[in-house]
């Protein structure tokens, strides 16, 4: 189905002209386009974009299959029947809903400030297509966001919410900046406009990359530098004075952290704003001055996250940051971000909620293109970014992790902007010289988990039979939603075909087709 920006007229003229071109679908799911990276983008503008209709329940002995592959299938759907359980000849799952694991808490992106300036920079109305493909019923469906108190490296300047007047202890001058009111503030709104009733609560966590500088050793914004012990506490403030800001322009947060990846600030990998800590200071400030200041407020509800910082550094870090019963009681959440995970095994998560089984574990930062050996920060169509993005959300599921947030909702050609030059990839870049955005197949990956996969669903265990000992496996993850609905996610990054067949009780067996490098989604009632 397709949003209409004008008059059918006007879109019927238009997507026939696509198809004399030969670049949409005939089904008009997705006007391809080609850039040379291995699959293909789906291009939208003011007057098409291609929706992701709201899921609905299927036929009592049926199910419904969502395929998105690098040969171009994008969010295809089909209907397929449950027969008698037996040998599919291939890949089996069986599924197990007594078994259960994590509840789920949702998925989403952040609200940088280059996110907002590459939204505002295309016309209104592809501005409000490029949100409701994250947030609305024909979207994502997203239910969480994050949300930098102050500069980022996404920004185009330096700043925090009190400059350039001295060390100002009582924050007498703390002020939100032109960047919360053009773009931050209405993006979290719109985004929460959007989203349909069955998403719930827009989740939006919070976290300060850098506080004014004259409360740091340092008195830079970036680089080596750590919180002045004098200001432990004028810090811990700044924190309330961010929630009151933003409570006061009709945005609630749900979370807010300890502090956005606090190693940089100690060994500075990237040049961008940071605050640096050890364990034992942030042992410190949480147990006497944060967690005490947020729970004696009348933000005592919101949610404080520790970590927000590489999965290489867990459980260690935790084991000495919450070293005591007091510090870990104010600690709600456990937070890390992606970019390591690739030379981390999952079964440090394993440990993590082992010693704390009360505190969820959320993904708050991911991205393509931050790596060195990254020459070409964006790559548009590139599959195997999409396989990156799956297969790190699968993973982790897998390894009790509760949520998954992206990094930039949007972000430009060159992977910006940036102020530190620190350019990256993102699942919709804006094109603004043509008023384009462009889906990438990372926009699919995200669709096949968060559009199914609903806050409060439970991860439940899928038993692995079947298969040649040699034979390539089908990388899975199931999860039961409050509804009951049942949803098998299935990633094959390998280049031939496969056969899975789903099992469950009495109600058989579906066998799924799974084409070479492709994303499928199984959701039946």
């Amino acid at each position: 189905m397709q949003r209409f920006g004008k008059t059918a007229l006007v879109f019927l003229t238009f997507v026939i002209g696509l198809a004399v071109a030969g670049g949409i679908d005939a089904d008009g799911s997705c006007w391809h386009r080609d850039f040379g990276f291995g699959s293909t983008v789906c291009v939208c503008n003011s007057t098409f974009c291609n929706a992701l209709p709201a899921v609905t329940a299927a036929a009592s002995g049926s199910a419904l299959v969502y395929t998105s592959s690098k040969a171009g299938l994008r969010f295809q759907r089909q209907e397929l029947q449950f027969k008698q359980a037996g040998n599919g000849g291939g890949q089996i799952l069986t599924v197990d809903r007594k078994t259960t694991f994590q509840k789920i808490h949702g998925f989403g992106g952040a609200f940088t400030d280059a996110a907002g300036e590459m939204i505002l920079s295309l016309p209104e109305a592809a501005q409000d297509l490029l949100l409701r493909s994250y947030f609305s019923a024909d979207g994502l469906e997203y239910n969480m966001g994050r949300l930098p108190i102050g500069g980022s490296d996404f920004s185009n300047r330096q700043y925090s919410y009190d400059d350039d007047n001295g060390e100002d202890t009582t924050l007498e001058h703390f002020s939100l900046q032109k960047e919360d009111r053009i773009y931050k503030i209405p993006m979290a709104k719109r985004a929460k406009e959007l989203m349909p009733e069955t998403s719930g609560d827009l989740h939006i966590y919070s976290t300060v990359w850098s506080p004014p500088v004259w409360m740091k050793t340092s008195n830079k914004f970036s680089g080596f530098g750590f919180l002045k012990k004098e200001h432990y506490q004028t810090y811990a403030d700044y924190y309330v004075k961010f929630l009151e800001a933003y409570a006061a322009e009709g945005v609630d947060i749900h979370a807010v952290s300890t502090g956005n990846e606090p190693l940089n600030g100690v060994v500075p990998f990237k040049h961008f704003n940071s605050l640096g800590w050890t364990p034992e200071t942030m042992h410190v400030w949480i147990r006497d001055h944060f967690g005490p200041t947020i729970r004696g407020s009348k933000f005592k509800d919101v949610k404080i996250v520790a970590h927000d910082d590489q999965r290489i550094f867990l459980p260690w870090m935790m084991e000495l940051v919450l070293a005591d019963n007091k510090t870990a009681d104010y600690i709600d959440i456990i937070a890390y971000h992606w970019y390591l995970n690739f030379i981390t095994p999952g079964a440090l998560l394993d440990a993590v909620h082992k010693d704390y089984p009360d505190k969820p574990l959320i993904n708050t930062e991911a991205c393509n293109g931050d790596k060195p050996w990254d020459f070409t920060r964006v790559q548009l169509g590139s599959w195997t970014r999409g396989e990156y993005y799956l297969g790190d959300i699968v993973g982790v599921m897998n390894h009790w992790t509760a949520g998954w947030i992206d990094w930039n909702l949007a972000l430009n050609l060159q992977g910006g902007p940036t102020w530190a030059k620190n350019w990256v990839d993102a699942p919709i870049i804006v094109d603004a010289s043509k008023g384009e955005f462009y889906l990438n197949p990372t926009f699919y990956a995200l669709a096949h988990v968060s559009k199914f996969v609903r806050r409060d669903s439970v991860r439940v265990e899928l038993h692995h039979s079947g298969g040649g000992l040699l034979e390539a496996k089908v990388d899975s993850i199931a999860f039961e939603r409050p509804d009951g609905a049942l949803v098998v996610v299935l990633i094959n990054k390998h280049n031939s075909e496969h056969s899975v067949s789903i099992q469950e009780g009495d109600r058989g067996q579906v066998d799924v087709h799974v084409p070479a490098r492709s994303f499928v989604t199984v959701i039946y009632w």
